[in-house]
C-alpha cells in the first residue's frame, strides 16, 4: 500500500479520492455505511475531489454535516485516483460556491444508488452527487446521458474509464490534529 507521505505532492486539485467502511460511530451510521456497500455492491461508502491549497490538501466533500473542505491528513486510509489535470479555476470556484450551501440528503443517497436522482437539480445532495456536478461542469467527467447510478463506485468506475488512470490505495495514519502540520517545504 502506498503512504500518502510519499505521494502527497502527486495529488492535486480535482483528484478523486475514495473512503471504505470504517469501523464504529453511531448504530445509525453503521447501518447506512452498511447499506450503501450492499446496496451499490462496493467496498467505498463515500467519495471527494482533492483541492491543494497553502501547501495544504483537503478534500472537498459532502456529508451528513453538509458540503464542505476537511484536510486529508485527517481523514484515515483512502483510494487516489489521478484526474488528466487540475480543476480549471471556474470549477474549484463553482465546487467551492456550494460549501455551506449544499445540505446532505439521506433520501438522495439512497435514490443515487437506484440510478433515480436527477444530478443538481436542487441544494440538496450526497457525496457522489456533489463530485460528479463538479467534474461535469468542467468536463472531465462526460456522459451522454444523466448517469445511471450515482454512487462512489459508479463515479469511480466512469472516471477509470475516461481517465486512464491508476487507482492506488493510500495508507493514511488517521491523525487526531491538525498539529504538527503538513506544509510543503517553502520554494
Amino acid at each position: 500500500m502506498t503512504q500518502y507521505t510519499d505521494i502527497r505532492s502527486q495529488i492535486k486539485t480535482g483528484d478523486l479520492l475514495l473512503w471504505r467502511n470504517h469501523k464504529g460511530g453511531a448504530p445509525l451510521r453503521i447501518i447506512e455505511r452498511w447499506l450503501v456497500r450492499l446496496g451499490t455492491f462496493s467496498p467505498y461508502i463515500h467519495v471527494g475531489l482533492a483541492w491543494r491549497e497553502g501547501g495544504r490538501v483537503w478534500v472537498m466533500e459532502m456529508t451528513t454535516r453538509g458540503c464542505s473542505p476537511r484536510l486529508l491528513s485527517l481523514t484515515g486510509d483512502f483510494a487516489w485516483a489521478p484526474a488528466p489535470q487540475p480543476l480549471s479555476r471556474e470549477a474549484l470556484w463553482y465546487a467551492q460556491s456550494l460549501f455551506g450551501e449544499w445540505t446532505y440528503s439521506r433520501w438522495q443517497a439512497v435514490m443515487g444508488g437506484l440510478g433515480r436522482i436527477t444530478i443538481g437539480n436542487d441544494v440538496a445532495g450526497q457525496c457522489a452527487e456533489y463530485a460528479l456536478t463538479v467534474l461535469q461542469r468542467c468536463g472531465q467527467i462526460k456522459f451522454a446521458d444523466q448517469p445511471a447510478v450515482v454512487t462512489p463506485q459508479g463515479l469511480l468506475d466512469a472516471a477509470l474509464m475516461q481517465w486512464y488512470s491508476p487507482l492506488r490505495h493510500v495508507n493514511n495514519p488517521r491523525r487526531a490534529t491538525i498539529y504538527p502540520p503538513d506544509l510543503e517545504p517553502p520554494e
